[in-house]
């Protein structure tokens, strides 16, 4: 096998994350593709980073990061919030998994659940506490938070769909040296 096949297959696989970015950006953010469960949303693009950029590592996963935020504030009009903290989340991952953590699906599940958490209550803070708007901690406690635990409940599924991704062509890399 020559670097040009290894170099193939490995673009192969960036293009295949990159169609379940746009899937998991249009399942989060269309109009009643996801179910809600009580008013809640799954957040899906956080853990989706997370696990991209645990395996792709810091820049690749900051990279998708940044496309996947970049959907998520186009359909969202976030101001490039989305963006920005998707792109840091997908370096921070992948530069923690690169230098002293493991890539499994636990590990997956605390880094997801540090982001998802970390992203649901600055966006209330900034929204409705620094924006004074009236029951700040009503709406923390019966749509953040519940959209944060359904979220958490659905980051294995999203850790073991982007593994599979990940050994398909890592498998195929492989086989043909």
């Amino acid at each position: 096998m020559n670097f040009k096949s290894l170099k193939n297959i490995i673009s192969r696989c960036r293009v295949w994350l990159a169609v379940v970015v746009l899937l998991f950006s249009v399942l989060q953010n269309g109009l009643g593709t996801f179910p809600k469960i009580f008013g809640a949303r799954a957040l899906l693009l956080i853990p989706l980073v997370t696990a991209i950029a645990m395996y792709e590592r810091d820049i690749a996963g900051m990279l998708y990061g940044l496309f996947a935020g970049a959907l998520w504030d186009i359909f969202a009009s976030g101001n490039n919030f989305n963006a920005i903290y998707l792109l840091v989340v997908g370096f921070v991952c992948g530069s923690l998994i690169n230098t002293i953590m493991r890539n499994n699906i636990v590990t997956h599940f605390m880094l997801s659940a540090i982001a998802t958490l970390l992203y649901t209550l600055g966006y209330w803070g900034y929204h409705f506490i620094f924006g004074g708007l009236d029951k700040t901690i009503l709406i923390l406690f019966k749509f953040y938070l519940p959209s944060t635990i359904y979220t958490l409940l659905l980051t294995p599924l999203i850790f073991l769909i982007v593994r599979a991704v990940e050994q398909k062509y890592k498998v195929d890399a492989f086989a043909q040296l």
